[in-house]
């Protein structure tokens, strides 16, 4: 499974949309490990994802280390829950494959996990 291709199309048609979107996707173990101990997780490789100030899941189950998932940005910052771009991915992302994980307005994969 791929999200690339997908996500190609989507950003192309968000942008016709205007809507500029930006983003990360693929991280490594080694990049999830650290954000957990930046995101302030108690037990990095315990400790559930809601007990970090950001949610970040346990390293080695993140979609992002599948490259199934992407934390979706307009103008340089996360979007959020009712902005603009938010609710263009609510009406659209299906249509690419993507679902929305409902605790992080950003954070969109094949899963919604």
């Amino acid at each position: 499974m791929s999200l690339a291709s997908n996500l190609n199309k989507l950003v192309k048609d968000a942008r016709a949309a205007g809507i500029n979107f930006g983003g990360g996707g693929f991280r490594s173990y080694e990049r999830q490990v650290e954000l957990r101990g930046i995101n302030g997780c108690p037990d990095i490789f315990t400790a559930p994802a809601s007990s970090c100030r950001t949610p970040t899941a346990i390293p080695g189950t993140s979609n992002h280390e599948k490259g199934l998932a992407i934390d979706f940005t307009t103008g340089g910052s996360t979007i959020n829950s009712g902005s603009t771009g938010f609710n263009w991915l609510v009406a659209n992302a299906s249509k690419y494959g993507l679902k929305n994980l409902p605790s992080e307005s950003w954070h969109w994969s094949v899963t919604g996990g």
